[in-house]
């Protein structure tokens, strides 16, 4: 009864022991945690698809509008390029209204000289004609009838009077056809300037007509120049956003992990500490065994002392021999004493043996997760090779051309595309695929990814990236240019 009584106070002081022994939550309390921080992660991630989806929308919707705007932007080139054309045209037709306008007034006063000279040519002859009737024509002939002229020289006086009469009347006629003429040459430029004038006020016209619809056309380019401003802001929202959702992620994951390690580190210690009062107990159990054996040994030696001194002298013979006897049970129990300890001593060396064990394999393990390997015969540097062909072609937004043109993500999801590798469309949606792994277990083909942008390390320090409009695809060193958010790898 002593014996157990010592072995129950040895288990129950390491029982108190381990009690003693910091323990802020149970395993239950760590596998809630755990359990709430993957259901606060999966709703997290719903959500952030949600938002990603909402900014693909938003962003294929600043694509149409944009589209649309540059379509009228060219409507209103096209629209002044046509009043340039309109504007010379008027200021052409003005210049001409204007030069014939002083034609016509010139054609005017020509009329009016050349209807003057006419009256007063008409009314000249007229005075020459009558004179000459009045007193050359009548005159001639009496001078002949009564012989102061003769007949020759009154013939004469005739057709003088003849001559004249026909001069006049032929410069009466060249007047009056010169008056026609000028008139003519003046309803001609009449009609002439009405037509520029026509011409003019249908270009006019056609002036306002196209002013009217470049201003609607910068109306609508002013409307949807605040919708694309209502859009840009929407997606930095957006942005923002998925940035607070990937720290969440993070935040969330960190703690999943502390709470997984604590889980791990108090069971070790539980073990360990439940090991050590096991070991402890089975000590003091054969140090116990041992005492008592010594004990019943020393009883039994002191007994049979005290029966060979009361013994005659003829048994002496009989006492050696049961004194031997004695040494030689007392050898013995010495001897199992002694094999006891030694069992719970290779005990001891057993478990300890198992823990380095579980150590060296805990560190393979490890190793082995690190090491980067082939996928379907590609490797990472297959993925580099490949992604350095195009380094030099052209950054554009939104693009997934890995020759005419494709943004950071997009350089990325088509890398790994050519090896039959899907990958997401942005960057934030590319962190959370994949596995995880350090900066320094890094490797070739390994997708850098900083939150707002991406990039494939190529070793050496060096990394492969669609940088921005103004780089286009790149190579350059310091992988670490920008604040890491993660690195993934999708080759292992």
């Amino acid at each position: 009864m002593k014996v157990r009584f010592k072995r129950l106070l040895t288990i129950g002081i390491a029982a108190a022991m381990l009690s003693a022994q910091p323990l802020p939550v149970s395993a239950d309390d760590f596998d809630t945690q755990i359990q709430n921080a993957d259901n606060a992660i999966s709703d997290l991630q719903n959500q952030q698809a949600e938002t990603n989806q909402n900014l693909t929308d938003i962003q294929n919707s600043i694509s149409s509008m944009e589209s649309d705007k540059q379509q009228i932007l060219s409507q209103i080139d096209g629209y002044d390029q046509e009043l340039v054309i309109t504007m010379a045209s008027i200021s052409s037709l003005d210049d001409q209204i204007e030069q014939k306008t002083k034609e016509l007034e010139q054609t005017t006063a020509d009329l009016e000289e050349a209807e003057k000279d006419q009256d007063t040519q008409y009314q000249a002859m007229k005075k020459r004609i009558q004179y000459l009737y009045e007193e050359g024509g009548d005159s001639g002939w009496a001078s002949v009838m009564i012989g102061s002229l003769s007949l020759s020289e009154g013939l004469d006086n005739v057709d003088n009077t003849k001559s004249l009469y026909d001069y006049d009347r032929e410069e009466l006629e060249a007047y009056t056809e010169t008056v026609s003429k000028v008139k003519t040459l003046k309803a001609q430029e009449t009609s002439q300037k009405s037509s520029l004038e026509a011409s003019k006020q249908e270009l006019e016209g056609a002036r306002e007509n196209l002013e009217s619809l470049k201003a609607d056309a910068e109306a609508k380019g002013e409307d949807l120049d605040s919708l694309l401003s209502d859009a840009q802001s929407k997606a930095d929202e957006y942005y923002s956003l998925i940035q607070e959702q990937n720290a969440q992620i993070s935040e969330l994951q960190s703690q999943k992990e502390a709470a997984q390690n604590a889980k791990a580190e108090q069971e070790a210690q539980q073990k360990a500490a439940a090991e050590a009062a096991a070991k402890q107990a089975a000590e003091q159990e054969a140090a116990e065994k041992q005492a008592a054996a010594q004990q019943a040994a020393a009883q039994q030696a002191a007994s049979q002392t005290a029966d060979t001194s009361a013994a005659t002298s003829g048994s002496s013979a009989t006492t050696s021999a049961g004194t031997d006897s004695s040494s030689a049970d007392a050898g013995a129990a010495d001897t199992g004493t002694s094999t006891t300890t030694t069992t719970d001593t290779s005990t001891a060396d057993s478990s300890t043996s198992y823990d380095s064990g579980s150590s060296a394999s805990s560190s393979v393990s490890s190793g082995t997760s690190s090491s980067a390997s082939t996928v379907g015969g590609v490797s990472g540097q297959d993925v580099v090779n490949y992604a350095l062909q195009f380094v030099g072609n052209p950054y554009v937004w939104g693009g997934t051309s890995l020759t005419n043109g494709c943004d950071c993500s997009g350089f990325v999801q088509q890398v790994y595309a050519h090896f039959g590798i899907s990958l997401s469309r942005t960057t934030y949606t590319q962190a959370n695929e994949g596995i995880a792994v350090s900066y320094s277990e890094m490797q070739p083909g390994d997708v850098i990814n900083y939150g707002s942008h991406t990039s494939i390390y190529i070793g050496n320090n060096m990394i492969v990236h669609a940088a921005d409009e103004s780089l286009g695809i790149i190579t350059q060193s310091n992988p670490a240019f920008e604040p890491i958010v993660t690195i993934r790898r999708f080759i292992y």
